[in-house]
């Protein structure tokens, strides 16, 4: 299997890391692997949807591995981020997202978090079948699904098959028509697109244009335009203001304060920010630094 190039932020810091996976051999911290295990331990008769709840510190980074079932990842508490060969999504609290079977993928506390992860596989005979995309991505967790996916949690620790089955096939139909949520940030493929959308991520408030950043990377500014375009689906511009407001995001999680932030980001201005991350995620700034520390 290919190298992949991933970006990882580690006790407050973003670096580079290159991670080398050979055949089916995953890296862990060995921090989760109970879970891990509980689920590759699960048979193919095994209830359709198994729900097994964790609570990670600020900073765990459960390493590259795949399961053989579907992955529907629910932030209870905290913010999460899940990386695969595609870039990052970013999981706030009342998000999830969902990893595809055999998807190789990190996941990474940026925040002290409480979350509850759906492991799916095929249905069989008259089971339903629910519509797991082929890619991950975001979506928004209703009330009533947040509540069935953390009351199939509590019966997934008992022995009540029947009354678990019928549980899951009313989480199966809340899961036909979930509503998504843009928050995947891709990376280039193109190598020196690639460096480019890295050191973005480590140093977001560069406000270098892409003429700056071909000459470091070897590349004309066009030609780092295209690679862009092509392979984000992002111009250069919105991908950049796209990577500072996941950037304010975490720092908004570990409790930054809102006008350090707008600077580290790279804002001119805490009023600008304050507009670009509303637009984006729908709550001020403020509004979700306080919903993230209620007591603080």
């Amino acid at each position: 299997m290919e190298s992949l190039l991933k970006v990882w932020p580690q006790d407050g810091m973003r670096r580079i890391v290159c991670l080398t996976m050979k055949s089916q051999k995953m890296t862990s911290n060995g921090q989760n692997l109970p879970i891990r295990d509980a689920v590759a331990a699960l048979s193919d008769t095994a209830p359709q949807i198994t729900a097994f709840g964790a609570f990670f510190a600020r900073g765990h980074d459960t390493g590259v591995h795949h399961h053989d079932r579907a992955q529907f990842v629910h932030a209870e508490r905290g913010l999460l981020q899940v990386w695969t060969e595609e870039g990052q999504w970013s999981v706030p609290p009342g998000m999830a997202v969902w990893v595809p079977a055999q998807v190789p993928h990190r996941v990474r506390a940026i925040s002290d978090a409480d979350f509850v992860s759906l492991y799916i596989r095929a249905p069989h005979g008259d089971e339903p079948e629910i519509p797991v995309p082929s890619r991950c991505g975001v979506v928004t967790v209703s009330p009533l699904l947040k509540h069935l996916i953390v009351h199939l949690k509590e019966l997934s620790a008992g022995s009540d098959g029947d009354r678990q089955n019928r549980l899951a096939a009313v989480i199966a139909d809340e899961l036909t028509e979930p509503v998504s949520a843009d928050l995947h940030l891709p990376i280039p493929s193109d190598r020196r697109a690639a460096r480019v959308a890295l050191a973005m991520i480590e140093d977001p408030s560069d406000d270098r244009d892409l003429a700056a950043w071909g000459r470091e990377v070897g590349a004309s500014g066009r030609t780092l335009t295209r690679h862009f375009a092509a392979e984000t689906g992002l111009s250069f511009s919105e991908w950049r203001q796209r990577c500072r407001l996941f950037a304010a995001l975490e720092m908004l999680s570990a409790g930054k304060p809102v006008t350090a932030i707008a600077l580290d980001a790279g804002y001119r201005s805490p009023s600008a920010f304050s507009a670009a991350f509303t637009k984006m995620f729908g709550i001020s700034p403020r509004n979700y630094r306080i919903a993230s520390h209620p007591d603080g």
